[in-house]
């Protein structure tokens, strides 16, 4: 378990190697423990690129400077063929893509930085926050109803399509998530 803080920067260009990294570890473990194709599709670099370029994706790390651990984006809107147009016009933020090493599960980091996710959310004044995660891979929907998340509905046809929401987080950020330099999101 992590017993120090959790540092944040912005994500740089040269980081999505890690990200893609350790998405492919993860699918192989996912696929292994769950029978689960989640992450199965290539890695969009493209994509990893344009949100990198656009302020959406943070690292972070365990001390400051240091190697990342993990990825985290978060995106000002959400796909219009997962949320309803009435959805999409209330004020929220879409967390996506969280990823850590393999090395560093179980440490809380994911935990952490939805949390931290959730407070920016509340910063850049959204009222929820919505994820949408692999339909195949029960297990994950269960772990995130564990967390708190509530479960909205399954778009059919979509492999991503299990849709979760929860409140934004009102507390001031822990002091175990230090964010380092200025990181804004889209839609700060």
């Amino acid at each position: 378990m992590l017993t120090g803080p959790l540092w944040l920067r912005a994500a740089e260009l040269a980081d999505s190697a890690p990200l893609a990294r350790w998405r492919a570890d993860a699918a192989a473990w996912i696929a292994h423990e769950h029978q689960s194709t989640q992450w199965s599709k290539p890695f969009n670099a493209q994509q990893a690129r344009s949100w990198i370029e656009h302020g959406a994706t943070v690292m972070a790390m365990l001390e400051p400077g240091g190697e990342p651990v993990a990825g985290r984006t978060v995106l000002p809107v959400g796909d219009p063929f997962l949320w309803t147009p009435e959805e999409r016009a209330a004020p929220a933020r879409y967390p996506a893509k969280l990823v850590v090493d393999r090395r560093y599960t179980g440490w809380g980091i994911g935990c952490l930085l939805t949390d931290w996710a959730r407070r920016r959310a509340h910063r850049a004044g959204a009222e929820i926050v919505r994820i949408n995660v692999w339909t195949d891979n029960p297990g994950l929907h269960t772990y995130h109803r564990r967390y708190g998340w509530r479960r909205v509905r399954t778009v059919p046809g979509h492999t991503s399509g299990t849709l979760f929401a929860m409140p934004v987080l009102h507390a001031p950020f822990p002091s175990c998530v230090q964010e380092l330099g200025t990181i804004v999101l889209p839609g700060d």
